[in-house]
C-alpha cells in the first residue's frame, strides 16, 4: 500500500523535519500552504492553499487523490497565525479590529475543522490498513493563559475542544480514525514557546501515526522523552 501524508502549512522547522521524517518511513508526502517550502524538504507535492479561506482546503484533498491516486493515510494541521492582542485586549473585538480576529481564526480554528471533516472523509474510504491519523500541531493555550495571548489562545482552545470531543464521544472509533492535539512541553510541563523542536514532532508524529489505537487525545510531549501526562483529564 502507498502510505500518503498531507501536511497543511509548511515551516522549516516542524514542517519540514516531519516531511523529511515520513518520506525516509516511505510516505508519499503532499505539501499544502500559499509558497513551496525553501530548501526542498522530501516532499512529493506541493499544493498552493491560502488557509484564511477555509472553503479552499477540500480542493486540497482532492489534489492529493488526483496526484497520488489514494486518499491520504496521515493528516498534520501545522499552519498557525499569531496576531498579537492589542494593548486594549477587549478592542480587539471592536469593528477597526474584528478581521484581524476573524483572519486569525480562520487559520487557527475554522480551516483546522474544515480540514478534520475531510480527512474523516478520506480516511473512512482509505484502505483498512491505513493509519487514518489526524494530528494538529497546538500548545499550551488550551490550558493556561498569557499575556497578550488572547486571539491566538481562542483559536487554539476552540480546536482543543474540538478534538476532545470527537476522541472522547468516539464519533469516529468504529471507523479507525484516531485524532490527536500535539503540545511539545518542557520537561517540567511548561510551554516551549519559540524553541519547539522539529525533530521532537517529527518522532512523536510519526509514532502516532503508526500507532494502531487512539492515544490520548492531548499529547504532551518532552523531547527526547516522549508522550508524558501533564494535564488532567487527557485519557480516554
Amino acid at each position: 500500500m502507498s502510505k500518503i501524508l498531507l501536511i497543511l502549512g509548511a515551516g522549516p522547522n516542524i514542517g519540514s523535519h516531519v516531511a523529511k521524517a515520513f518520506s525516509s518511513a516511505g510516505y508519499k508526502v503532499a505539501i499544502a500552504s500559499r509558497t513551496a517550502p525553501r530548501p526542498a524538504d522530501g516532499s512529493d507535492l506541493h499544493i498552493s492553499v491560502d488557509l484564511e479561506k477555509p472553503d479552499t482546503v477540500p480542493a486540497v484533498f482532492d489534489k492529493v487523490r488526483k496526484e497520488f491516486g489514494r486518499e491520504p493515510s496521515v493528516v498534520v494541521y501545522n499552519a498557525a497565525i499569531f496576531p498579537p492582542d492589542p494593548s486594549d485586549t477587549l478592542s480587539l473585538f471592536t469593528p477597526s479590529n474584528i478581521s484581524q480576529y476573524e483572519k486569525s481564526q480562520a487559520v487557527n480554528s475554522i480551516s483546522v475543522l474544515v480540514a478534520l471533516h475531510e480527512a474523516t472523509k478520506s480516511f473512512r474510504n482509505a484502505p483498512a490498513d491505513a493509519s487514518k491519523t489526524f494530528i494538529f500541531t497546538g500548545n499550551a493555550l488550551n490550558v493556561i493563559t498569557l499575556p497578550g495571548m488572547l486571539n491566538f489562545g481562542l483559536g487554539k482552545t476552540v480546536t482543543a475542544y474540538a478534538i476532545r470531543h470527537l476522541v472522547e464521544q468516539k464519533v469516529y472509533a468504529g471507523d479507525g480514525i484516531s485524532i490527536y492535539y500535539a503540545d511539545e512541553r518542557t520537561a517540567q510541563g511548561a510551554p516551549v514557546g519559540k524553541s519547539v523542536s522539529g525533530p521532537a514532532a517529527a518522532e512523536e508524529y510519526l509514532k502516532l501515526a503508526e500507532q494502531k489505537e487512539q492515544g490520548p487525545w492531548l499529547y504532551t510531549f518532552v523531547k527526547g522523552d516522549g508522550y508524558k501526562d501533564f494535564e488532567k483529564g487527557s485519557k480516554l
